[in-house]
């Protein structure tokens, strides 16, 4: 068998030789690496290591965080279609967007993870083709834990915790009345994460959507009334942000944040109703969206 590898200079990771890596410990391939600038470089020049005889090529590429990267991957992605019915062989397309990741540890696993496993899938389509069959519909993925099958019976629901620390006195305990609510109406509690005070809790809150082992996430938060508009500034962009993200991931996003205009008064007797409120309207819409 002989594999095609081409990478390019603008990705941050070398990804060819982690391809290479792979293929040396499995064996029984000849390699032919190439390497082009960029990633709309990249569909020429699988096209003429097929037409040169390899039976595949991975083509290898990073896409940059800026909306024309990613334009700009969408091209080179349309190329590669090109390049595979002209030649009626596969070219097995490694993309890794940068935005995929949370930190640069995080997007270095990502690539050797997804560079790696589709090494062995560009041997299994060229050498035995059928092998892929015993895994259709296992929800194997690249880069990341497999996502798995789906299933019809209904499940626990797993909520996601925002806190806002802002106001502790406050939100560490509505972060305490928020567990032991999800424990007693038997919901699952997944990740937490804290942030700084309520503005900052829309990225937050989009980590744990995007993490599809939440069902649902509570953003729990009290804004204090001060001498200026800036608390309506603040529980405004909130409550616009979380909307937007349940709207986009169809998943509910609920709104246990205390204020504007409320006082330290206000807050402390609302503190258990909120979160508690909050918890009770996530699993309620996961019920009612799942029937």
């Amino acid at each position: 068998m002989k594999i095609g590898i081409v990478d390019t200079t603008f990705s941050r990771v070398n990804m060819g030789s982690i391809a290479l890596d792979e293929l040396d410990k499995i064996g029984g391939c000849t390699a032919v690496r190439t390497t082009v600038p960029g990633i709309k470089d990249l569909p020429v020049e699988c096209k003429k290591l097929l037409d040169d005889g390899c039976d595949i090529v991975m083509a290898l590429g990073m896409v940059g965080g800026a909306p024309i990267d990613t334009q700009c991957g969408h091209e080179a992605s349309l190329g590669i279609q090109q390049a595979k019915l002209m030649t009626n062989k596969h070219i097995i397309e490694v993309f890794i967007h940068e935005n995929e990741a949370w930190n640069e540890k995080e997007f270095i696993e990502i690539c050797d993870n997804r560079i790696r496993k589709h090494v062995h899938n560009a041997i299994a389509l060229v050498n035995d083709p059928k092998s892929l069959v015993v895994n259709a519909g296992k929800g194997i993925r690249q880069g990341k834990d497999n996502e798995g099958e789906a299933s019809a019976d209904d499940k626990q629901i797993t909520i996601g915790l925002v806190i806002a620390d802002f106001n502790p006195e406050i939100t560490k305990e509505m972060e305490k009345s928020a567990i032991v609510r999800a424990k007693t109406q038997n919901a699952i509690l997944g990740m937490t994460l804290h942030v700084p005070g309520a503005y900052d809790a829309p990225l937050a809150a989009k980590k744990l959507l995007i993490d599809k082992k939440h069902d649902a996430v509570v953003v729990l938060g009290a804004i204090i009334k001060g001498d200026t508009k800036h608390d309506d500034v603040i529980a405004q962009s909130a409550a616009d942000a979380l909307t937007n993200l349940s709207l986009e991931f169809n998943k509910p996003v609920t709104l246990g944040i205390i204020g504007p205009g409320a006082t330290e008064e206000h807050a402390e007797k609302r503190k258990k109703e909120y979160a508690e409120r909050a918890v009770d309207a996530a699993i309620i819409l996961v019920n009612r969206l799942r029937r």
